[in-house]
């Protein structure tokens, strides 16, 4: 009976006969198993303990001692070489037989709760010396934990970890079912572990990752001042009544047009028949109520290529909760890549118990942007400033003036001010934000422009006198 345990492993674990002598693997008559194979477990050359196991899958072990890794002298041999980390015996010798000869294994496999963790610190020095560790574990839910964990203990070490091919839940299954070959391939294309929440690269490795776009009007001086970065947001703010939600919905609708591109729009303060009116004004020059029926059907297909509009119900609470699947539904469903927002002050914010309201703002914006980063979308946020105290004519105020947080400032990667100029229907763009200013290709400082209230749309200094002559016949 005793040999048949020997037979086992050779012809249907595939474990090479000299290897098994080489690691002092020999049969045993357990008095509690029966029949059973001994793993040694040595530590400088000498066995300090072993484990049993039946073909039927029963385990035992030493009483009164505690086992290292399994192996761990090859901790101490060719440090150049990586080490593998598996989760048996029986997987380890398989990660040796494939070639990876500094090779050890946890003594009592691993669970879910990952407790299970002393050798392991035990044997932290040896295994930082390695250039790499592969972690060799099972293709169950409890060896799913077990590379994170042992990147935690190894904290900035270069960890992998094995992915075995469809239909094998461990080393050895690879080397029983593809051979040697296949588990070294396995082993040599470990993937590394990164940090939570981010991916740690090269240049020539780069893991897929969309172009960064920027979008433009497409007209000067507009694109001195002007351009929406995707996964990225925008503040844009001006006294009460000066215009900056009039100038945010032209410019979406003009980027739209030039960039070929969808606008959802989440109003809180404007209703939807305004905003129409605005673009179709700044589309044919010419109020809505003045077009014919052809006409307005032509401006409504228009708009409805390139405009989703969000009708916000009376007993919602308009807060975070609520907001993000108007922006996910938008930006997925309704193909959306500008999103406004207006006006932010309109939302509800509800901090933590405790929380100042700057650092649920910090938060809420740092949320937005994320949302923004994950949908690959820009999101306009048009904000109204706290009261400013002057005296004479008020300055242009800036994200640090938008109630409640300098976060309005911090957060953004554009930041947009609409204050009026010296003469009449003159407009002030100050951009006082730019993130990149090589990627955008806008810079801080001001441009002047006119508006021409009739038309709904803005036009560098003179544009507007110019075409209306024209229009005019002069």
């Amino acid at each position: 009976m005793t040999m048949d345990v020997m037979e086992w492993l050779q012809s249907q674990r595939k474990l090479d006969g000299a290897l098994l002598v080489a690691m002092g693997v020999r049969p045993v008559q357990h008095e509690h198993l029966g029949a059973s194979v001994a793993f040694p477990y040595r530590v400088n050359g000498k066995n300090v303990a072993a484990k049993f196991r039946t073909v039927d899958k029963r385990f035992m072990s030493s009483k009164g001692v505690s086992r290292p890794l399994y192996n761990i002298d090859a901790l101490s041999t060719d440090q150049e070489l990586p080490v593998v980390i598996t989760e048996g015996e029986i997987d380890c010798l398989s990660v040796i037989q494939a070639g990876f000869q500094r090779c050890v294994s946890l003594p009592n496999g691993w669970t879910a709760q990952g407790n299970a963790t002393e050798p392991l610190t035990e044997a932290l020095e040896a295994l930082q010396a390695s250039p790499y560790v592969i972690v060799a574990g099972d293709n169950d839910e409890a060896g799913e934990s077990l590379p994170r964990a042992v990147a935690t203990i190894l904290a900035g070490h270069d960890v992998r970890y094995a992915q075995w091919p469809d239909g094998c839940k461990d080393a050895n299954d690879v080397l029983m079912v593809l051979g040697e070959g296949a588990l070294a391939k396995c082993l040599n294309e470990a993937k590394r572990i990164d940090p939570p929440g981010g991916v740690i690269s090269g240049f020539s490795d780069l893991p897929p990752l969309s172009r960064q776009r920027v979008l433009k009007i497409g007209k000067e001086p507009f694109d001195r001042a002007i351009a929406l970065e995707l996964g990225e947001v925008s503040v844009w703010t001006g006294l009460p009544g000066h215009g900056k939600s009039t100038l945010v919905t032209w410019a979406a609708d003009e980027i739209s047009k030039a960039e070929k591109v969808r606008v959802g729009m989440i109003g809180f303060e404007t209703h939807p028949f305004r905003i129409r009116d605005q673009l179709c004004r700044s589309m044919t020059h010419r109020a809505w109520k003045a077009l014919g029926e052809q006409e307005r059907a032509m401006v409504l297909k228009d708009l409805d290529a390139r405009w989703r509009m969000v009708h916000s119900s009376s007993e919602a609470d308009h807060h975070l909760g609520w907001l993000q699947p108007m922006v996910r539904t938008l930006a997925v469903r309704d193909r959306c890549k500008i999103i406004v927002i207006d006006p932010w002050n309109e939302l509800e914010h509800l901090p933590e118990k405790g929380e100042s309201m700057t650092s649920y703002i910090n938060f809420a914006l740092k949320t937005i942007r994320n949302w923004a980063k994950a949908l690959e979308i820009h999101i306009c946020i048009v904000a109204h400033p706290a009261k400013i105290k002057h005296e004479g004519k008020p300055r242009p105020p800036t994200g640090y003036d938008v109630a409640d947080s300098a976060a309005f400032f911090n957060k953004p990667g554009l930041g947009i001010t609409v204050h009026p100029g010296d003469e009449e229907h003159e407009v002030q763009i100050i951009n006082w934000k730019t993130r990149d200013t090589m990627l955008y290709g806008v810079q801080r400082g001001t441009i002047t422009v006119e508006f021409a209230p009739a038309w709904g749309c803005y036009r560098a200094k003179g544009e507007i006198e110019h075409q209306a002559s024209l229009e005019l016949g002069e």
